[in-house]
């Protein structure tokens, strides 16, 4: 990699986000202390370490006033025209949480939500909105979808040669 190229394309950017102008050696120098932590195969192993849960029964509402939001709420986001939130709910054609826990020390590891999404996508499974938490993945699913999602998931996280077990938990 060049890195003196590459440290005159964001040269403009490390000066605006620094308040200073920044010599071309000070972003070569930093460019190559970069370390790239995490590897495909490292993704993998992380996810065969990972434990998966299917929890049911869940809906999201939507609403311009966050003193509407039940305070049970499981997550909450802010979007650019009000709220929405996933809740506990007892009606048919509910939403499904398949929330993969991740080992200690993985959570810095990039690339393993985009990896789980493209796996899904490729398996044809529809993922409604999937989130990264610090320990955790919650994958969204329709109902309909979920035994889908989790047959796909199983083969990414336990089908190996060292690990041919399914400790899958299914919660209501």
């Amino acid at each position: 990699m060049n890195y003196t190229k590459l440290a005159r394309e964001i040269k403009s950017q490390v000066d605006f986000l620094t308040g200073k102008k920044v010599k071309i050696n000070t972003i070569v120098k930093a460019l190559t202390n970069i370390e790239i932590k995490s590897k495909p195969k490292d993704i993998l192993l992380i996810l065969k370490q990972s434990i998966l849960t299917l929890e049911y029964n869940y809906k999201e509402i939507t609403t311009e006033n966050r003193n509407k939001i039940p305070d049970d709420a499981i997550l909450v986001i802010k979007e650019s025209n009000g709220y929405s939130a996933i809740i506990k709910t007892t009606d048919g054609n509910s939403l499904v949480i398949a929330k993969i826990l991740l080992p200690p020390g993985s959570c810095t590891t990039a690339g393993i939500t985009l990896l789980i999404t493209e796996f899904l996508e490729i398996n044809g499974v529809s993922v409604r909105n999937i989130y990264r938490l610090s320990k955790e993945i919650w994958i969204i699913v329709d109902s309909e979808s979920a035994g889908k999602a989790a047959d796909a998931l199983n083969r990414l996280l336990y089908k190996s040669n060292d690990r041919e077990s399914s400790p899958v938990s299914l919660v209501d």
